[in-house]
């Protein structure tokens, strides 16, 4: 049955109030003038969400949470600029430009422009492919190398987005992403449930930021985030593989969000009871368990945005905190590769999942991807190198015999004990012992970046360099991008920023 546009907006406001829990009874008949029986229900959850997205002003937000997204911002843009030919990526771009389309948005270091959902399924992927995104601890969601991307291109799409309005939609969109992450499954990281947050929760945020850069009003916003729904997915599968899978899942995100809106503008669309209804995210992802007050609690007043960890190292932030403890007890005790005989690595199940099992292939790493997910390797390249860096995920650094021999003198250990009280990366505790017999020991509860541990910002600024130079965008044209994105409340046009970026 195909709907006038007024039957649409009627069915959409019945269903956002709660009255209609089934959209065919609401257009049979005369198609619904009044309630059913039994009072109005409360609406689902996904409409206070919606309205936090749509009706966020750039002047309410605190100036915390401005700042947060500026840099977060920098970050994503800083990472995603150097994998346009990482392995996986490459594949998709070589792809996308083969199958072409309307020249739309740029991909992102380039001049190159695509359809909007490509080009977003390419930026986003780039953001995440070299496991050096940031990640929102409490929840381990990589939100903003979804949502910072298809701010990018939907503000390509549409043309004359403002800085703050930039910065609105990415600062709400960000939230939302976390907030659902963090509602899920609480109390258990996501990933020992099964789900990789990122791909999942990132779709309906996708649709929300697209949304509201592209106007639409509220009915098509629950009309984008419930046709995002139905796309849905993210199982921990390839993270614990070290698959390229992992690369391109807040690829697929962004691009099913901006599709999702583009559709809805047109009037499809999807579910309206998409957190809370019978088959709802909350029940049929989670079976019922969620945490209402951690969705919806301090709303529009307090931001996750703040809480954001940017990332020292290019490799999976569950492994940072060992990566801090070797380094700490090989400056502190002037320790040599030659010196170490056996370094032991207790983490907490999660990461002992994803990092530390099974302990011959996260010794031989094959793949970069692997060696992103490995303590053995991310250990022996914090002792030989006495830093871990981009250089250290290449198929030339895979190679190394000094960091694959050192590899093999790691071993990982299970430790229940050491799972962080908030549900983020856990603890880890570190023994390295010497030739001479004796042992050094680190705890480590909070990596670098952590709101608990932050980086310098010349540890920031470093990071930005070091991303942009393996781009091989030239020193002053990065200096002037990063000046611009930290004011970016003075770009009229987001569109000439992007478009300034290409190398």
């Amino acid at each position: 049955m195909k709907l006038t546009r007024r039957e649409f907006a009627r069915l959409s406001a019945l269903v956002a109030t709660g009255w209609a829990a089934n959209p065919a009874w609401v257009l049979a008949g005369e198609r619904a003038s009044t309630a059913p029986a039994g009072g109005q229900p409360a609406p689902d959850a996904i409409y206070a969400l919606i309205d936090h997205c749509l009706d966020t002003r750039y002047e309410a937000l605190p100036a915390e949470v401005v700042a947060a997204t500026r840099a977060q911002i920098l970050d994503t843009v800083a990472v995603a600029l150097p994998a346009l030919h990482a392995d996986g990526v490459e594949q998709l771009y070589a792809l996308s430009r083969e199958t072409g389309g309307k020249a739309e948005s740029l991909v992102l270091g380039t001049s190159v422009r695509l359809p909007a959902e490509k080009a977003v399924r390419l930026n986003a992927s780039m953001a995440a492919a070299l496991e050096f995104d940031d990640t929102y601890e409490p929840s381990l969601m990589h939100a903003s190398c979804v949502t910072i991307p298809v701010a990018l291109a939907t503000a390509d799409l549409v043309g004359g987005v403002s800085g703050k309005e930039l910065i609105t939609a990415v600062a709400t969109g960000t939230d939302t992403a976390c907030r659902l992450s963090r509602a899920g499954s609480p109390g258990v990281s996501p990933f020992i449930v099964g789900w990789d947050p990122t791909p999942m929760y990132g779709f309906l945020a996708a649709s929300l930021v697209a949304g509201r850069l592209m106007g639409l009003t509220r009915d098509q916003m629950a009309a984008a985030v419930g046709l995002a729904y139905h796309q849905l997915s993210g199982n921990a599968q390839a993270s614990i593989e070290g698959t390229h899978a992992k690369r391109l899942g807040a690829g697929f995100a962004g691009y099913g969000g901006l599709m999702s809106a583009r559709l809805a503008q047109r009037g499809v669309f999807g579910s309206f009871h998409v957190l809370e209804g019978v088959k709802g995210l909350f029940k049929q992802y989670h079976d019922g368990a969620y945490a209402r007050d951690a969705l919806l609690g301090g709303l529009g007043t307090e931001y996750a945005g703040p809480g954001i960890a940017p990332k020292p190292y290019p490799s999976c932030r569950g492994g940072h905190v060992a990566i801090d403890g070797t380094l700490d007890i090989v400056m502190a005790n002037d320790l040599r590769p030659d010196d170490v005989a056996r370094v032991t690595v207790y983490s907490p199940p999660a990461e002992m999942m994803l990092l530390g099992a099974p302990l011959e292939k996260k010794r031989n790493p094959r793949t970069i991807v692997e060696a992103q997910f490995s303590n053995p390797w991310m250990v022996a390249v914090a002792i030989q190198d006495r830093e871990v860096g981009l250089r250290h995920f290449t198929t030339e650094a895979l190679q190394r015999q000094d960091l694959k021999a050192l590899a093999q003198r790691v071993f990982t250990v299970e430790d229940k004990t050491l799972v962080r009280p908030d549900g983020g990366p856990g603890f880890v505790r570190l023994e390295i012992e010497t030739r001479d017999g004796k042992t050094h020991t680190r705890r480590v509860e909070y990596a670098k970046g952590d709101p608990k541990n932050p980086m310098t910002p010349q540890a920031f600024e470093k990071k930005v360099y070091e991303c942009t130079d393996a781009a091989g965008m030239p020193r002053e044209q990065a200096t002037q991008i990063m000046q611009r994105i930290l004011n970016l409340e003075a770009e009229a046009d987001t569109s000439r920023l992007t478009a300034a970026m290409a190398i």
